[in-house]
This record gives structure tokens, C-alpha cells and sequence, in this order.
């Protein structure tokens, strides 16, 4: 699978419906039970909009971001409502998650809380994971979080192992449409990768397990934290 062909597959109208239309991340919405401050919160890689709208909701200050243009424009159809149209465009922007590091304006931010949810596995491989969860880490704030959600290597979306990419540690070809090779370390290789950046483990990382029509699909829910300046 090409980078057009990935893209393009991501950048579709139902893609964008059905992604949107998800509950939110169970794990964020505990913490926002919680009453925590979790403000300003970033979603990264937005999809079709579904934490950043129950981010508005919860009249949390949210910024967004997704590479693909439809999916931008669905998640600015879901604040609207909250925020009017001339904010929701101006807080969901068009970005390619790895030129993040290189972008993103220093006067934004620090994040208190961060959303990487089912994003940093499209990235094409470890060193680049690497490198985003660097950047994560310079854009959380002190004692800030950041959620990850990781579709995990062990999988077998269509009842058979996912296929190793040969001279690329930690990727994997054969998940879902065309094969498309995926960054799918396993929870101790994802955890050292985070403390690494310099996060500390905030919750033990787990692995869940959910059915598929010809098999099934496992990943790797990780919480961090930046640690406070002493």
C-alpha cells in the first residue's frame, strides 16, 4: 500500500461518519468524571471528532488535528455546535502527525491531557514512533498525561499472524485494507519507548482483546505521565 492509497482510504466520508460516531475513549472520560485539570487537551490524529466533541461538551478547551482533510472537516462540523464555526476551524487543524516536532507553535500549549488514540501505529516505523512520542512529550506539561491507544502485534484481524516487515523492527504488514504496514510495539517495548522520552508509567499498560468477523485484534492501552519539575 502506497502513502496516496493509505491516505485516501482514511480521507472518505463514511470513514469519517463512522469514526465520529464512536463513543468516546472510555479511559478519558473517567478522567473527566474525575474533575481533573486536564486543560488544554489535545486529540491527536482527531479521526472524525469523537473525544474532541465530548471534550466541548464537557466545556474543555480542546485542540484537534488529523492529516486527512475530510476528517478534519467532520470534527469542525461536531464543535461547531459548541463552539461556533469560526472557532471550531480555528481549533482543528490539517497536520501530518510527523511533522508535529517541526510545526507546531511554540505559544500553544503545554497540554494537560493528550490524546494519540489508534494514530501513532500509522506511523511507518520505530524510529519515527520514537520521535513522536518526543514530541508528545515537549508539549505535555509538567504532571500532564498522555493517552495512547495501540493496536498490538499479536493480532489476527483476518485469523492468521500479522506479517513482520523484514528490516523493520516492530512493523508489521496484513492489518486490514490492502496490508497497510503498521508500528506495533509490544506493551514493555512501548513502555521503554515512553520513559525513554522521559514519561514516567501512570498506569499499568494493558492489552485488550476484540473479535473481528474472521478473527481478532488486540491493543495496548498505555497512560503517562511527564513528570513534575523539581
Amino acid at each position: 500500500m502506497t502513502q496516496w492509497e493509505r491516505d485516501a482510504f482514511w480521507d472518505r466520508p463514511e470513514m469519517a461518519e463512522r469514526m465520529g460516531n464512536r463513543p468516546p475513549d472510555h479511559r478519558f472520560v473517567a478522567l473527566a468524571d474525575r474533575g481533573l485539570d486536564l486543560e488544554p487537551i489535545l486529540d491527536v490524529g482527531c479521526a472524525g471528532g469523537r473525544n474532541t466533541a465530548f471534550a466541548a461538551e464537557r466545556g474543555l478547551k480542546v485542540i484537534a488535528f488529523d492529516v486527512a482533510a475530510t476528517m478534519v472537516a467532520a470534527t469542525r462540523a461536531r464543535l461547531a455546535p459548541h463552539l461556533g464555526e469560526h472557532l471550531a476551524e480555528e481549533r482543528v487543524r490539517q497536520l501530518d502527525l510527523s511533522s508535529l516536532g517541526d510545526v507546531w507553535p511554540a505559544s500553544e500549549g503545554p497540554f494537560g491531557l493528550i490524546l494519540a488514540l489508534g494514530v501513532l501505529q500509522d506511523l511507518p516505523d520505530a524510529d519515527a514512533f520514537e520521535r513522536a512520542l518526543q514530541d508528545l512529550f515537549d508539549l505535555c506539561k509538567p504532571g500532564g498525561l498522555v493517552l495512547i491507544a495501540n493496536f498490538g502485534a499479536d493480532s489476527q484481524p483476518d485469523g492468521v499472524p500479522l506479517r513482520p516487515l523484514e528490516g523493520s523492527p516492530h512493523v508489521y504488514l496484513g492489518f486490514g485494507h490492502g496490508g497497510r504496514p503498521m508500528t506495533m510495539p509490544d506493551p514493555s517495548t512501548l513502555d521503554a519507548w515512553a520513559q525513554a522520552a522521559g514519561f514516567e508509567v501512570d498506569v499499568p499498560t494493558d492489552v485488550r482483546t476484540a473479535e473481528t468477523e474472521a478473527g481478532f485484534r488486540t491493543t495496548l492501552n498505555a497512560q503517562y505521565r511527564r513528570p513534575r519539575e523539581r
